[in-house]
Formats: structure tokens, C-alpha cells, sequence
């Protein structure tokens, strides 16, 4: 499972704008260009461990303030989905 962990951090930590619309579309989150430029500005170059409560829950407040509370909810929810806690 530490694999599996390491790999999405690695991934969410090293996301590209163009990475983050797509999977977000995928996803069915609606995303602006600037909005994914912050987030991904946010995330770049970070150690955060989504699998870990405290630093998740501190990056969706973060991320809330860019993308607003309805939105960041969808990616609690699938960060839920990823994480399973």
C-alpha cells in the first residue's frame, strides 16, 4: 500500500496545469485555466501527503480559497476516493 501512497503523492506533488484540466474534466470539476495555474503553483515542488488527514485537510482549505468551497468539496470527495479515510 506505501507504494501505491508514494506514487499518487509523487503524482498530485509534480502535476502540470494541462494534467490538472484533464483530470479534472475527467472528473467532471470545472476548472479555469488561472484556477489550475494556482493550485498546481500551490502543489509544485511540495511534499504533501494527501493520505495523511491533517496535511489533506490543510490543502483543501488552501485550495478552497482559489476554486471556492462547492468545488473543493468534489476533490475532498475524491481525494476520499483515493485515500479511503
Amino acid at each position: 500500500m506505501k507504494l501505491f501512497e508514494t506514487i499518487i503523492n509523487m503524482k498530485l506533488n509534480r502535476i502540470t496545469t494541462s494534467e490538472l484540466l484533464s483530470f479534472s474534466r475527467q472528473q467532471g470539476i470545472t476548472l479555469s485555466n488561472t484556477e489550475a495555474d494556482h493550485i498546481v503553483a500551490l502543489l509544485k515542488g511540495k511534499s504533501v501527503n494527501i493520505f495523511e488527514q491533517t496535511e489533506r485537510a490543510k490543502l483543501l482549505v488552501q485550495i478552497e480559497k482559489i476554486i471556492g468551497s462547492e468545488r473543493a468539496k468534489h476533490i475532498e470527495q475524491l481525494f476520499y476516493s483515493l485515500t479511503g479515510n
